[in-house]
């Protein structure tokens, strides 16, 4: 009696912690307060003789190079990575001051 209590005191604990984690990743996964961008640079980056890789240059140096290991052929990409929580909410006023005006045309 005793080893099927303690049986299934382990499979409501695992059934638990499934249920907490599968929560917690769909949690993550629907923030609208993060966004992580990659671009593209344009170029690739290779492996050199002497180990190292050739440098990514574009976007003011925000270019690195990414490889699978064993490659010999990478990919220059920038990445970025903004957390919107770190800004207000803007006010209707400055939300209507940000929105576009549109063209004033004179008629004759």
């Amino acid at each position: 009696m005793e080893v099927k209590t303690y049986a299934f005191l382990q499979i409501a604990v695992s059934i638990a912690l499934g249920i907490q984690i599968f929560a917690a990743l769909t949690d993550a996964a629907d923030n609208n307060n993060e966004l992580f961008t990659v671009q593209y640079c344009g170029t690739n980056c290779t492996k050199k003789q002497d180990g190292t890789w050739t440098e990514c240059t574009g976007k003011n140096g925000g270019c690195k190079c990414y490889h699978e290991n064993g490659k010999k052929v990478g990919f220059c990409l920038s990445t970025e990575y903004t957390d919107f929580t770190q800004f207000s909410t803007p006010t209707s006023e400055e939300i209507a001051n940000a929105s576009p005006r549109p063209k004033e045309t004179n008629s004759h």
